[in-house]
């Protein structure tokens, strides 16, 4: 397949793309500056985008298979980097022909299911630490099921920088038990080895470390 990559310099978007890379897809990596470190590949193309720029990315997007919108920030203030980006990605892969779509976002937007002093805890570390962040990512939500043909929003919760392991969970439209964390090298693998697998099409998935 050949894949586009948002969010490509970001620790789980580098990820992507190298396991993209490993099973033979091509990747275009969207940057905003192409010259930031990523591994040499004759299949890997940089590109410059900004997804506040739409018109910079219908030229990246033309053509290609699939784009795997991995997008972060770094500070916690309020933001619409994930809603406002993923509009325009959407834009730009409808006036390029691309149908899938894969987007990393989280499972701290939907807590219901957790037993009462856990959804507690969790309601805490999102009032005052990630508000913003989430508010955003669920309008990103929201612009996806709204204009996306064959989404899929792979829901993560905490983050980490370890390897790879065998045997992580994932569940298609419901939720895991206990899903503290995982890593980021895990999600890449769960995007990757799922781009193409129909069953995950219009559906929300989790994805946690056992």
């Amino acid at each position: 397949m050949e894949i586009v990559v948002v969010g490509a310099a970001g620790r789980t978007g580098r990820l992507v793309v190298g396991r993209a890379l490993e099973d033979g897809h091509g990747v275009t990596a969207l940057l905003r500056d192409p010259a930031r470190a990523l591994p040499e590949h004759e299949r890997l193309t940089r590109v410059r985008g900004d997804v506040f720029d739409a018109g910079s990315l219908t030229g990246p997007l033309e053509g290609k298979d699939a784009v795997v919108v991995a997008l972060g920030v770094t500070g916690r203030g309020a933001t619409t980097v994930f809603s406002e980006g993923v509009r325009n990605v959407i834009a730009a892969a409808r006036a390029g022909g691309v149908r899938r779509l894969v987007a990393m976002s989280s499972a701290g937007l939907e807590t219901g299911h957790l037993p009462a002093v856990q959804r507690f805890v969790a309601g805490l570390v999102v009032d005052r630490i990630y508000r913003n962040i989430h508010l955003d990512l669920a309008r990103m939500e929201a612009e996806i099921e709204a204009g996306a043909p064959d989404w899929t929003i792979v829901r993560v919760p905490m983050l980490t920088d370890g390897p790879a392991t065998p045997g992580y969970r994932a569940v298609v439209g419901g939720h895991l038990p206990r899903a503290a964390r995982v890593a980021r090298a895990n999600v890449a693998d769960y995007i990757v080895t799922h781009l193409d697998d129909p069953a995950t099409f219009g559906r929300r998935v989790e994805v946690a470390d056992r």
